[in-house]
């Protein structure tokens, strides 16, 4: 769980924990050591450092994503803004994608966990592809909105994206949702997405006054990435 920890003491146990969970569910996380090798080498200003390696990957999917699966995942990715999709390709190669369990996490439908050695997004795979397939993109967008946070975005550049969401939406019974980072993964899901965010979807974070103007650092920050 996040709550109550840094940033600096986050990034020295090189640890993400994130969920995208509907309005009226909990927010749980876990932790979880990735495959072996130091991917992830942190840097002062609250990101990690992406070796060329791990930039040419895409994402890598568990033996249990199914080729349907796969397809919808991949899908959602396609639908974000051109300035997403360059961030979203920095860190993809850090990312493997596996399946949550419906009910393990509480009612989280995806959950953002990371190690040493990279990232891991969980998706509940039989929600997602019944009652809850219409947040499928929103779901997808947000889990990696977590690693782009995590792996990309500066402490300095998290703080004004944060100041420039308003305050004061209705959390329901999610856990944490008014943390900085839970904050911007459901903002960078409607900006990425341009909007395009179902009425059942993420934590009733109330969009910004100009949801183009608040995602202008991340537009910089995308043409900043190596091509």
């Amino acid at each position: 769980m996040t709550g109550g920890m840094t940033r600096e003491t986050r990034q020295a146990a090189i640890l993400l924990a994130g969920a995208f969970v509907l309005a009226i569910a909990f927010l749980t996380f876990k932790s979880q050591a990735m495959s072996a090798g130091d991917v992830l080498k942190p840097e002062a200003d609250g990101t990690v450092r992406i070796g060329d390696e791990a930039r040419a990957r895409g994402l890598t999917y568990g033996p249990r994503i199914t080729a349907n699966d796969r397809a919808w995942i991949e899908a959602a990715i396609a639908r974000v803004r051109p300035e997403a999709a360059a961030l979203i390709a920095e860190v993809d190669g850090l990312v493997t994608v596996g399946p949550l369990p419906t009910g393990s996490a509480g009612g989280a439908i995806g959950l953002a966990s990371g190690g040493p050695g990279g990232f891991a997004i969980d998706l509940d795979l039989t929600r997602l592809n019944n009652d809850l397939a219409m947040e499928r993109n929103a779901a997808v967008v947000h889990e990696l909105g977590h690693i782009v946070d995590y792996a990309l975005v500066s402490d300095q550049v998290l703080a004004k994206l944060d100041a420039g969401i308003p305050q004061g939406g209705a959390c329901g019974l999610a856990v944490n949702c008014d943390s900085p980072e839970e904050r911007f993964a459901d903002t960078f899901a409607k900006w990425a997405l341009r909007g395009s965010f179902s009425i059942g979807s993420g934590y009733g974070v109330p969009m910004p006054a100009s949801i183009e103007g608040w995602g202008q650092p991340l537009g910089a920050l995308a043409l900043s990435t190596p091509k």
